[in-house]
């Protein structure tokens, strides 16, 4: 049987990373990839955490195939992803990312491997997603295992090096999408205004943000996503995430145990009535979005600023 390794993407949360191992060693996922960030100068203590992160990681004592990949300073949330994923596929040619702030049902790993077999040659796919926020009651239909959707969960998923290597990390076609041509992708006037604004932000490095590139990545190559209909993980990572602005606009969904024969039953279809729940409640594409959007943006604005003058401080002093 092949076994797709699982990617931790970690920075300076032990806590968060002791919770994912034992939750991890009653899964027991027998391939483990850990990538840490490195601290950040300017940030007091940052150090001494991160390294209570590598000292929690000690703790998978399940596998003897666990590689790490330790940095000496802070790349950020951007490069780190990416550097990291680019690291799993290069060796095995698919990933299974989660978060440090996740905590895995008993179907997520099952349902992860089975999919990335299912559409491993499916060239329409790029993505697969564990962590479903959407309702029953928003889907299309409810009663169905999995759908296919154009927004990607950026927490736990998985990929293959077909899909990974059209990421674009200058955001090439973002910045060249009219919005007319989001419009069509998105369904709404007011998400595609949404959506230039998020590409700007990503573009200006306001937000440091790999999703939104690897959002451009899949739609300017007309690509989806599978997506559960039942949630599968856990995210507990809103109380201090590293662009957490506001409170989450969603309900976290439970996590049911034995959901593993309903989410894989079936051909997923697109949902366009999922996607039109997603554009509201997680992106804000509507008007009041958009004039929030505007809002974050300069808090974003103001927030590297502050971040740009301490490292400089940090680095004279």
């Amino acid at each position: 049987m092949r076994h797709t390794p699982l990617l931790i993407l970690a920075y300076n949360r032990p806590d968060k990373v002791r919770a994912l191992v034992e939750r991890l060693r009653e899964l027991a996922p027998p391939i483990i990839m850990v990538s840490v960030d490195g601290p950040k100068p300017e940030r007091a203590g940052d150090a001494q955490k991160v390294e209570a992160v590598h000292e929690a990681f000690a703790g998978i004592d399940w596998t003897d195939d666990v590689s790490v990949r330790r940095r000496p300073t802070n790349l950020g949330l951007r490069k780190a992803v990416v550097d990291a994923v680019s690291w799993a596929i290069a060796e095995h040619g698919q990933v299974i990312v989660i978060e440090e702030d996740v905590l895995p049902g008993p179907d997520f790993l099952p349902y992860m491997e089975a999919m990335l077999e299912r559409h491993r040659d499916d060239t329409r796919i790029a993505h697969v997603s564990g962590y479903n926020v959407v309702p029953v009651s928003k889907l299309s239909k409810g009663d169905s295992g999995s759908r296919l959707t154009i927004y990607p969960e950026s927490v736990a998923w998985g990929t293959w090096e077909r899909a990974w290597r059209n990421f674009d990390v200058d955001l090439g076609w973002a910045r060249r999408a009219t919005l007319s041509e989001l419009h069509s992708i998105v369904g709404s006037r007011w998400a595609a205004v949404k959506w230039r604004q998020n590409f700007a932000d990503a573009a200006a490095e306001r937000i440091s943000t790999w999703a939104y590139r690897w959002i451009a990545s899949m739609w300017s190559t007309g690509s989806l996503v599978v997506s559960p209909n039942r949630n599968l993980v856990s995210y507990v990572g809103a109380d201090e995430g590293t662009h957490t602005v506001t409170a989450l606009p969603w309900q976290e969904l439970e996590v049911l145990p034995g959901s593993l024969a309903t989410v894989l039953a079936g051909t997923p279809e697109r949902d366009y009535a999922a996607d039109a729940w997603v554009n509201r409640q997680v992106f804000h594409g509507t008007p009041l979005g958009v004039a929030k959007g505007v809002a974050v943006s300069c808090v974003l604005a103001l927030r590297r600023t502050k971040r740009d003058r301490a490292a400089r401080n940090a680095l004279s002093a």
